[in-house]
């Protein structure tokens, strides 16, 4: 039985990681079922009991010795996806990573680099060590072109295949909006008849700068009629900066959600939305695949190359934060809706099938892999 170990950001409450993770899961056990899949995770016990009903194995990713045992009998390592290799967030966050796939060479397992989202990567250290364990790797994927483009400036000499984010490979029917009006409800909203539901992804970044310029913003919305959600996409963390922009535009001005969703109920929750504002990459993501018209708030160049590649182009920037810039681009939105959702929905039909030719090209080597093996 093939086995198959996943190193990424699982089991921190990230609940763009852990869509990821969801997709490649979700993939394999439509490829290839009787595969044995383990995750790398900071808490394994949960995501084990998360994924159960794919009877997938979990593995405490600090705990060197049990993750060199698993690797030791693995037929392939996923690395990826995400933005793994970046030193914006942490110094060291690219170097875990690296030294998963360090290990996995060291024990001659072959690596794949799943759909990953590269950089930035500032330090010159990280950037060489980047190039050397990649040129080692059996095959390459990211997300988007700028990332191909950064790892052959860094060095990196073999094939990279451009693909897509793997949560793109997920459908609208399979999330049915109801689980998401039923959460909603808890909170005494109603999906908007007017079509004026607006749901906001915030995340702390720096010194959070640009909150009052968006609570004026957001107030000037609420005045418009529009009713604002405030939704967690790494809990608890992204609740005390909802919190934040609830004090300063008044708390009966919007709906802050509190609980900490699975992906199903995050994804249905913006199929009841009519417009998507974020600073989470994910929940843009989820936004295209639900069909929902997106505005960008831009901190990391990941926000600017998703907007791009799904032909949504309105989109600012965290700094220096405008008010009335940002109310003008939400509106321009709303008068555009139809013809937004429709390119939308033209871009995530090609990016789906990107995603999945992701999934296709990991079966494929496992499957060249184990030809060879037997060859020998």
């Amino acid at each position: 039985m093939a086995k198959i170990v996943f190193s990424g950001y699982f089991g921190f409450n990230n609940a763009g990681d852990e869509a990821i993770l969801f997709a490649m899961l979700r993939a394999w056990r439509q490829l290839k079922p009787e595969a044995e899949l383990i995750v790398l995770s900071r808490d394994p016990e949960k995501t084990a009991k998360q994924y159960a009903a794919w009877e997938v194995k979990a593995v405490n990713r600090w705990r060197i010795v049990e993750v060199l045992k698993t690797l030791a009998s693995a037929d392939l390592l996923i690395s990826g996806g995400g933005s793994l290799l970046q030193d914006v967030t942490s110094n060291n966050s690219p170097l875990y990573y690296l030294g998963i796939i360090f290990l996995a060479n060291l024990l001659d397992v072959p690596v794949m680099v799943y759909a990953q989202g590269v950089g930035p990567l500032r330090k010159k250290r990280n950037r060489r060590l980047s190039a050397w364990l990649l040129n080692k790797a059996a095959l390459i994927t990211v997300r988007d072109q700028e990332s191909a483009a950064d790892l052959k400036e860094m060095g990196v000499k073999g094939e990279i295949i451009v693909t897509a984010d793997p949560v793109l490979s997920l459908k609208k029917t399979d999330f049915p909006p109801k689980v998401g009006a039923e959460i909603l409800k808890r909170y005494h909203l109603e999906p908007d008849q007017e079509g004026k539901l607006l749901g906001v992804y915030l995340r702390p970044w720096g010194k959070n700068s640009y909150l009052p310029a968006l609570a004026e913003a957001l107030g000037e919305m609420h005045q418009q009629g529009w009713q604002i959600v405030l939704i967690p996409m790494q809990f608890p963390g992204d609740i005390a900066i909802a919190r934040e922009i609830s004090r300063l535009l008044g708390n009966e001005n919007l709906t802050l959600l509190r609980e900490n969703y699975t992906v199903g109920e995050l994804l249905a929750l913006i199929g009841n939305l009519d417009l998507v504002l974020g600073m989470r990459l994910h929940a843009l993501i989820m936004a295209a695949v639900m069909g929902v018209p997106m505005v960008g708030l831009a901190y990391d160049p990941k926000i600017d190359r998703f907007l791009r590649q799904s032909g949504q182009i309105p989109l600012l920037s965290v700094n220096n934060l405008e008010a009335q810039a940002l109310v003008e681009v939400l509106t321009w939105v709303v008068e555009r809706k139809e013809e937004i959702k429709s390119e939308i929905e033209k871009r995530t039909a090609e990016m789906y099938q990107r995603a999945w030719r992701t999934a296709r090209l990991a079966l494929e080597l496992l499957e060249n892999t184990a030809s060879e093996e037997e060859e020998r």
